[in-house]
């Protein structure tokens, strides 16, 4: 009896150890499992002439917390559905970046004890137009199919009334515009602050391009092959945004 008493006490203890393949953040902060918070403020306006489309951002980091790469699936569960569902819809990226307000399971390989720049979830609203829609994001390990190895964050994306933008624009004197040569897009900058991080969004306000800006004056070639279409440009020095600007691949 002592005896299965004990194994069952450490099968407890490794199960528990084993399931510490993932963390989530928000920003720079590690959650707690089954945390849960609210974003009622927005990050990224987009003006698409009749329409602007705010983008409520949850700020949501996934990092592999081992010491070797991992296969992880992620999945995207609605609780309570869109109060319009015309007018807002989730965005859920992993490698691949999905909309719609439906849920979704995607899966792919995180890097040992690393982030993965992949992992972004937000929802996009049309200004105006109040909308909220709760959401359970989890991620485990692929092969575990009893999913002990499981982490969950519960996310409340509420506009109304009450919702702020939380872009700034303080005086740095920045001067960015974007132009295209051929099939190449390119960004010139100068900016009297700190290295910027460079974010680009697709019409529909899925991020499909982030990169780091060096401090100083400078042309910034982007590596990726866009397809033709609208993309709103954003640079962020820390929290603040210090440029936005539309432009079009054509």
């Amino acid at each position: 009896m002592k005896k299965l008493l004990i194994l069952g006490i450490l099968f407890m203890l490794v199960t528990s150890a084993k399931a510490q393949s993932f963390m989530f953040y928000r920003g720079n902060q590690p959650l707690e499992d089954n945390v849960e918070f609210t974003v009622s403020n927005y990050e990224v306006s987009m003006d698409l002439g009749d329409i602007t489309v705010l983008s409520l951002e949850s700020d949501l980091h996934l990092k592999n917390v081992t010491n070797q790469d991992v296969q992880a699936t992620v999945t995207q569960t609605i609780l309570q559905a869109p109060s319009d569902s015309e007018n807002g819809y989730l965005s859920f990226c992993f490698y691949t970046c999905t909309t719609g307000n439906t849920n979704k399971t995607l899966s792919g390989s995180i890097q040992a004890n690393s982030f993965n720049e992949g992992y972004h979830v937000n929802f996009l609203v049309y200004k105006g137009m109040y909308n909220s829609v709760k959401v359970k994001y989890e991620v485990y390990l692929t092969n575990d199919i009893s999913k002990t190895d499981k982490k969950t964050v519960t996310v409340t994306y509420r506009y109304d009334e009450n919702s702020i933008s939380q872009l700034k624009n303080p005086n740095l004197n920045p001067v960015f515009n974007v132009f295209q040569e051929g099939e190449q897009v390119s960004f010139n900058y100068s900016f009297d602050s700190n290295d910027c991080q460079l974010e680009i969004y697709s019409v529909t306000g899925q991020k499909v391009a982030q990169h780091l800006l060096t401090s100083g004056t400078g042309v910034f070639p982007l590596p990726e092959k866009l397809p033709k279409g609208i993309y709103l440009c954003t640079v962020k020095n820390g929290k603040q945004t210090v440029a936005t600007q539309k432009f079009i691949i054509k």
